[in-house]
């Protein structure tokens, strides 16, 4: 038996997640038995088909590569705000003389998360007749699962009722399976999250990875080294900019979320308990401006739009977490009516990363190196103040052959640089070393790496004090190391601290 390739996706314009199915043609005999391919779970948690028995192909034939299919997935130009069909181009070859064939859809009618990482699905099928064949006492069984799921009923019949010709049935019992959503299946399903993931994500494939000071010449809280192991995610490709900021500002203020006080941005309703984020009344550093209800990006000689946003506190870090969460209607993570907005890791939506997945993520593919890109630092590479003593750079690892703030853009304070003005790491993502210090999700404790878990640590339980790490335009070379580790209250911002958003895989 062979497969038709028919690749399909069913989309209801992003926000009905359930909606989502997946078609492919499959070849059945009379009173025989259907193989179909496994499915597993989305984004979302919805169904997605492994096509695990045969390679994605060009319609030329050649393999394609996971950018190339991506590409061809965005940009096929098929309008999806109406759940209209959209559809990867490629093709599998199949056997000779099988003309008969049904239409395959399977659609999750209920979900749950059973672990972390492990959810089990219940799948309805539904066939549809595309030969000029009548068939009856149809069945379907799911094969050549991959290592990470368990099929707990695998087989599926449509009862005595014959299907004509054009003629659609529903399965009259369901399948059930649990995947495990740790790591990706198969290219199908990174490509599906290339495509449901946010175009200012990257994807940062998990791993295990040495963390801390390998160099030994940090501070003490750097160390001990120690292994870590951590799930896959997805993180912004920059730091939060003055723009994006601004748009939530004025959104939140519309809502009733947040209020202004003396140029202050705080939590409705909490007085001066959850400071968010200054404004230019409040702070000289603060390029965000407030004037007759409507915050704006100010321009100081030139537009600082997609500047990182500066002088925010975590806790408007976390809100703008949660406003996001909001817009693309993704469960959210940080709960606000409870001390410390404590993170549910079990959530979907946006967060900030762990400490952990910020180094590990920062590294990008160079475990073990000083910085993202090796062992030095240069303004050529990053946007930090390069500290000289008597005549010599402060640190031996800092080669750039001038003193102070870095030139291109030393002219408009804060000196913080448009994000993206430098090379990317290995995995996509810029300015993890310089331009602003980059809030963590977690609590702040010196020798947590003396009881750091290994499997996906999400810091210490105390503390009020929250993680910074990456450095900024105002630090010596020493802050931008991938291993420095910094704090401050997590209601306190400064002009050197933005953040940046993590959104899981799973």
């Amino acid at each position: 038996m062979g497969l038709v390739f028919g690749e399909s996706q069913a989309i209801s314009g992003g926000v009905d997640m359930r909606n989502r199915i997946l078609a492919l043609t499959v070849v059945l005999f009379s009173g025989g038995v259907c193989l179909a391919a496994c499915p597993s779970a989305d984004l979302n948690g919805d169904c997605l088909v492994n096509f695990l028995d045969f390679h994605l192909m060009a319609l030329q034939g050649n393999l394609l590569d996971l950018h190339t299919m991506a590409s061809q997935w965005l940009d096929s130009g098929e309008n999806d705000a109406e759940g209209g069909m959209l559809t990867l181009l490629g093709r599998v070859d199949i056997q000779m003389g099988e003309p008969n064939s049904f239409a395959v859809e399977l659609a999750v009618v209920d979900k749950r998360r059973v672990d972390r990482s492990v959810f089990e699905y219940e799948c309805e099928v539904i066939l549809t007749n595309l030969s000029p064949t009548t068939f009856e006492n149809v069945q379907l069984v799911m094969v050549n699962c991959p290592d990470n799921m368990t099929i707990i009923d695998p087989h599926v019949s449509f009862g005595d009722a014959q299907i004509g010709p054009g003629e659609s049935a529903a399965s009259i019992d369901t399948c059930t399976f649990t995947v495990d959503r740790s790591e990706p299946i198969n290219p199908v399903e990174i490509i599906w999250r290339y495509v449901t993931a946010s175009q200012d994500m990257v994807f940062v494939p998990g791993g295990t990875f040495q963390m801390g000071d390998t160099f030994d010449e940090g501070w003490y809280d750097e160390r001990p080294v120690h292994t870590v192991t951590l799930d896959s995610v997805f993180m912004a490709r920059y730091e939060l900019t003055n723009g994006q900021y601004c748009q939530y500002l004025n959104s939140a203020l519309d809502q009733g979320l947040i209020t202004v006080t003396d140029g202050v941005v705080y939590k409705a309703g909490s007085g001066a308990s959850y400071p968010y984020c200054d404004t230019s009344t409040s702070s000289l550093y603060s390029q965000i401006s407030y004037s007759g209800r409507t915050f704006g990006v100010r321009r100081k000689g030139r537009s600082m739009v997609n500047d990182p946003m500066v002088d925010v506190s975590w806790y408007g870090a976390a809100a703008y977490c949660n406003w996001r969460s909001q817009q693309e209607a993704t469960e959210i993570c940080y709960n606000t009516s409870e001390p410390n907005w404590p993170c549910d890791f079990t959530k979907k939506g946006y967060r900030l990363p762990t400490e952990a997945e910020w180094e590990y993520a920062a590294r990008g593919y160079l475990s073990g190196r000083r910085f993202p890109w090796g062992d030095t630092i240069s303004h050529s590479q990053a946007n930090y103040y390069s500290l000289w003593v008597s005549g010599h750079p402060y640190y031996p690892y800092d080669v750039n052959p001038a003193a102070g703030y870095h030139p291109t853009w030393d002219n408009v304070y804060p000196y913080t640089s448009p994000v993206g003005s430098f090379a990317p790491n290995g995995y996509g993502l810029y300015d993890v070393a310089g331009n602003v210090n980059e809030w963590c999700n977690d609590l702040f404790d010196s020798d947590y790496y003396d009881y750091c878990p290994v499997d996906n640590p999400t810091g210490p339980t105390g503390g009020r004090s929250r993680v910074l790490r990456g450095g900024g335009w105002y630090n010596g070379a020493g802050h931008s190391r991938c291993a420095f580790r910094r704090r401050i209250g997590q209601g306190y911002g400064d002009n050197d601290l933005g953040f940046r958003l993590v959104l899981d895989f799973q």
